[in-house]
């Protein structure tokens, strides 16, 4: 069979894009702060954001959120976005996390640093954080040889795909779940099975509350994020998504109380969100597992927050 270039060039695209989806979506959404209008809402933060916002709820929306991503690298996809948008046209910023967000480092973890650093951030920004051998990988290492202009032809095609998706879970990259729920949903597994698989979650995150060094550093990135946002007159918030009743009940007490000791440390003025406050508002139809909300949670989360803070 036959080839031409423009069939080499799509299967090209579609290698580099299958390998690199979390990178792109960072370009992409930078991309996006380009053109963004006036009163536009910024979002940062872990999973929990990329699976717990839903952008159509705003007016415009851009999600510079990633699986796992720290406070530090919120803040890198933050300055980048904020010097990339038109001048004041960010309103405001919410930068959503989990209760072990305050005591995490990727920079720090031998796993998250070689899967998340050196394939997203380290491309992306030059930047490794605490990891001083930092390993620099070719996002084209296994594609062979290809020339520079091809890559950036290659590269804005994935990306340009992305912004038409507009969203980071869709047809291309269906939500799932950290579990196998054995085909059932959240809500049609047995009360039983769901507290085991919240008490597991909860307890490999709550071996992260051991790491205090981090969370002193934590104190003064987000007391920078917090200061660079509002001299730019961005109302930030900081939000803690909804998680399931079978995970909240195995969190550590000390570990949640940590992130108002986070937000305390701020100097400055800063909302703070806690859905977990008001739990009887989400139910097991709201979660696609343990701490990640289905795609009506998401919404309902995101309804909520333009209520209290605008589209």
């Amino acid at each position: 069979m036959e080839y031409n270039t423009d069939q080499l060039l799509s299967q090209l695209v579609t290698q580099f894009f299958s390998r690199n989806y979390d990178y792109l979506w960072l370009c992409a959404m930078l991309q996006k702060c380009t053109e963004v209008p006036e009163g536009s809402t910024l979002i940062t933060g872990s999973s929990h954001a990329l699976n717990g916002i839903a952008e159509s709820a705003w007016r415009c929306a851009v999600n510079c959120s990633m699986h796992s991503q720290d406070i530090y690298y919120d803040f890198q996809c933050a300055k980048r976005a904020v010097a990339a948008a038109p001048k004041g046209h960010f309103t405001r910023c919410f930068i959503v996390m989990g209760y072990y967000i305050a005591y995490q480092d990727l920079s720090r973890s031998k796993v998250s640093r070689e899967t998340m650093i050196a394939r997203v951030y380290y491309p992306l920004f030059q930047d490794a954080h605490n990891w001083a051998a930092s390993s620099q990988r070719d996002l084209w290492d296994g594609l062979g040889d290809i020339p520079e202009p091809i890559r950036r032809t290659c590269e804005q095609a994935a990306v340009q795909k992305l912004l038409e998706c507009g969203t980071y879970y869709s047809a291309i990259r269906p939500r799932g779940t950290l579990f196998d729920l054995k085909g059932r949903t959240w809500a049609q597994v047995p009360e039983g099975e769901r507290l085991a698989m919240g008490r597991a979650r909860a307890q490999d995150h709550n071996k992260i509350f051991q790491h205090r060094e981090s969370f002193e550093e934590n104190k003064n990135i987000l007391s920078e994020y917090i200061a660079f946002l509002t001299e730019q007159d961005i109302l930030p918030v900081v939000v803690i998504t909804p998680f399931s009743r079978e995970y909240n009940r195995y969190v550590l007490s000390e570990m949640k109380a940590g992130v108002p000791e986070l937000l305390d440390s701020v100097p400055l003025d800063v909302h703070y969100v806690d859905f977990n406050q008001a739990p009887e508002m989400f139910g097991p139809e709201d979660f696609m597992d343990t701490d990640h909300l289905s795609a009506a949670g998401a919404e309902k989360v995101s309804y909520i927050l333009t209520e209290m803070f605008g589209e």
